[in-house]
């Protein structure tokens, strides 16, 4: 397994973890009258938990393969990396349309800003499982 799939398979890992367990702790104790403090406490300890792990994960791959991390992307790894983006780049375009939508019904700022961020994260995900599944295919 190549130092960038394994990179990909962290950002899976950790978005799909951490966010994953933001957006249950929000929809399990979401109330419009503590909603703004709940969120932005989730946020900051999801923010600081994924950077934590992602950061660590990485350090660990890349000391047990360093010249596999030093290494230059080839043609194909950049190929993958590119349609990867493209499909992320789909997700997010939703996602904004969708947020869009919820502003011109007047939903809460806070619903609207999860959204967004509901948006990010799958467009990550989209990502990082694309070039998984590219690495895995062979594409």
């Amino acid at each position: 397994m190549s130092f960038r799939e394994k990179s990909a398979w962290i950002a899976l890992l950790a978005y799909g973890g951490v966010f994953g367990a933001y957006f249950v702790a929000l929809w399990r104790s979401w109330d419009p009258a503590i909603g703004q403090p709940l969120s932005i406490g989730l946020l900051v300890a999801a923010m600081v938990g994924f950077v934590i792990i992602v950061t660590a994960l990485t350090i660990i791959a890349a000391l047990l393969n360093p010249s596999a991390a030093n290494a230059p992307a080839d043609e194909r790894e950049k190929l993958i990396d590119l349609k990867a983006e493209r499909a992320a780049s789909y997700t997010l375009s939703a996602g904004v349309l969708l947020s869009m939508a919820g502003l011109l019904m007047a939903l809460n700022g806070f619903l609207i800003a999860n959204v967004l961020l509901t948006s990010l994260v799958a467009a990550e995900l989209v990502k990082a499982g694309w070039q998984i599944a590219s690495f895995r295919m062979g594409a």
